[in-house]
């Protein structure tokens, strides 16, 4: 089976590519530098449409102005829908959506109107979509000061920086990156009655940003992982490990 990955080069793009390597899959990519769907070559997005059989959009701009944010979710996804309709792509399309879509925040809002542009493409041609709604994401390699407040948190503490917590009372909702990744291979593979899917990707994993500050300052002078009470909280160390040196996985 042919995968086309966008973003790959991000970090859920990343994760997804190790766990997809030396398996039966075909991998192809687009992603900054080389290709750019804000403004693609038009050569290469055919290529990749054509002839890929499943397409995992993970592209996205979580950062920046209004016009860039908007740009790289919207502008991009049209970008990539219209190259599918012009050159009769039959790929199946995952598309990774944020639960910030739920909110009436810039980014927010750019997520729920590319949703709906991509249910409108697959009822209107009868393509197979898949659209997962991701809660808050984290894990190794995400990158600190971006959109991640557990990897701002481990990279601080690994840093020996002061922690800066705000609203600390709330609670959130988070996901681990390989939870992520196994859901995305089995749907490459999932067959549907209907072309159009939708699905809210959460957790058990419900902490407030309060105590998940004084949990990731423990990480720096743990050393019985029996103290660790369940999973989350292993996984959460593991993060920890990945920004501390040197790097050790448990």
């Amino acid at each position: 089976m042919r995968i086309g990955i966008t973003g790959n080069q991000g970090f859920i793009g990343k994760n997804l590519v190790v766990a997809l390597t030396n398996k039966k899959y075909k991998l192809s990519f687009f992603d900054l530098p080389q290709n750019d769907l804000l403004n693609p070559k038009k050569n290469y997005l055919k290529k990749f449409v054509s002839n890929n059989d499943v397409i995992i959009h993970t592209a996205a701009v979580n950062r920046g102005s209004d016009t860039e944010i908007i740009a790289g979710s919207i502008v991009a996804a049209r970008n990539l829908i219209s190259a599918m309709e012009k050159y009769g792509s039959k790929a199946k399309l995952i598309f990774l959506s944020s639960s910030q879509a739920e909110n009436e925040t810039i980014f927010g809002m750019s997520k729920k109107l590319t949703e709906i542009m991509l249910e409108d493409f697959s009822k209107r041609n009868k393509s197979p979509v898949a659209i997962f709604r991701l809660t808050n994401v984290f894990g190794e390699g995400c990158k600190p000061f971006y959109n991640s407040v557990v990897a701002t948190f481990c990279y601080q503490v690994a840093n020996n920086q002061k922690l800066m917590v705000k609203n600390g009372s709330k609670e959130f909702n988070f996901i681990y990156i390989e939870d992520v990744v196994k859901i995305l291979i089995k749907e490459i593979s999932a067959r549907r009655k209907k072309p159009f899917y939708f699905k809210r990707v959460s957790s058990k994993n419900i902490i407030s940003i309060q105590k998940l500050a004084k949990l990731t300052q423990t990480f720096k002078s743990l050393e019985n992982l029996g103290k660790l009470r369940n999973r989350f909280y292993k996984d959460l160390y593991n993060t920890y490990l990945s920004y501390a040196k040197p790097c050790r996985r448990n």
